[in-house]
């Protein structure tokens, strides 16, 4: 196991508040990374400089004009001198046994290409809950999860960018992360996985996911229209749908959809909201679609019995 070489890869843009920590995660690994490489995606903070101070071995830091995350990681992955490649945000954390726990899947599962552990969100500083991940009887040695669609349509995914290590060959195959596209690109590598090799999982929590960071992509960049990965997903199931997993993959663009609702609702975007319910695919989750149309109406009326009043006080 001791043979096997991990390149860590960590896209860095305007995180000066939080890569020492993610770093010192690397850091603290039992089962040593052989390679660092960060890419700055043209950051304008101090975030370059931090990684720089730090003197940690076995980093190289890499600068380019701001392109996005998906160019970041690629470029990574491109310059990679290592099989197995680990991404890791430059905001979330590894625990301690993260690597050691994806080498021993290496081990016992030589027929995947891609591998995974559970997670911990941190939704504040001292509030941490279990990711609502729908896994069943789950061996705590690791499993081949061959139903990714349909955990995922049914609750968090099973796994993150930060808690994730896919072979180069696999990722070059499959084309590495989709150009301009703000959002989602994570989940476009996950489908595109998911259709093409087997994904050796535990069900153990090694990494930590920062919802409580600063500058975080999904909370900058909220749609209002249906994300890419979500539009392509669809598209493969209705190719074929007689296959077994055409029903999950549909299940899993409808769960795309209401999570996309909830969020603009939160927003204030009640018409953008009931427009994206108002697909077909959403009645695949009839109590998301039913409790989604009923919260977008009462808190657009709120919203306006508030305006009424202050408008009367003012």
């Amino acid at each position: 196991m001791n043979n096997l070489n991990f390149t860590v890869v960590i896209p860095l843009f305007n995180k000066a508040e939080h890569i020492l920590r993610t770093l010192k995660s690397v850091e603290w690994q039992k089962y040593p990374a052989a390679e660092i490489i960060i890419i700055d995606d043209g950051s304008t903070d101090e975030g370059p400089a931090i990684v720089k101070n730090a003197n940690m071995k076995n980093v190289r830091l890499i600068h380019q004009e701001n392109q996005g995350v998906s160019a970041a990681r690629n470029n990574g992955v491109s310059l990679a001198s290592h099989e197995y490649i680990a991404f890791l945000d430059a905001d979330d954390q590894w625990l301690p046994l993260f690597l050691d726990e994806v080498a021993r899947l290496i081990v016992k599962f030589p027929q995947a290409k891609f591998f995974g552990t559970r997670y911990q969100i941190v939704a504040s500083e001292n509030t941490y809950c279990d990711a609502k991940i729908k896994l069943e009887n789950m061996n705590p040695e690791g499993v081949i999860l061959d139903n990714y669609f349909n955990i995922a349509a049914q609750g968090d995914l099973p796994f993150t960018m930060s808690s994730m290590v896919i072979e180069r060959s696999l990722f070059q195959s499959i084309g590495g992360f989709p150009l301009n596209e703000p959002i989602g690109e994570d989940q476009d590598l996950f489908c595109r996985v998911a259709l093409n090799t087997p994904i050796a999982y535990s069900p153990n929590i090694h990494s930590l996911y920062h919802k409580d960071a600063q500058n975080q992509a999904s909370k900058n960049n909220i749609p209002s229209t249906e994300c890419g990965f979500s539009v392509r997903i669809t598209k493969e199931a209705r190719k074929d749908t007689k296959r077994s997993s055409a029903k999950d993959m549909l299940k899993y663009s409808a769960t795309h959809l209401c999570h996309l609702a909830k969020l603009n609702i939160g927003n204030g975007h009640f018409s953008q909201a009931r427009t994206l319910l108002s697909d077909p695919r959403c009645k695949l989750k009839p109590k998301h679609l039913v409790g989604l149309y009923g919260l977008s109406w009462i808190q657009q009326t709120s919203q306006w019995l508030t305006n009424i009043i202050y408008n009367k006080q003012s």
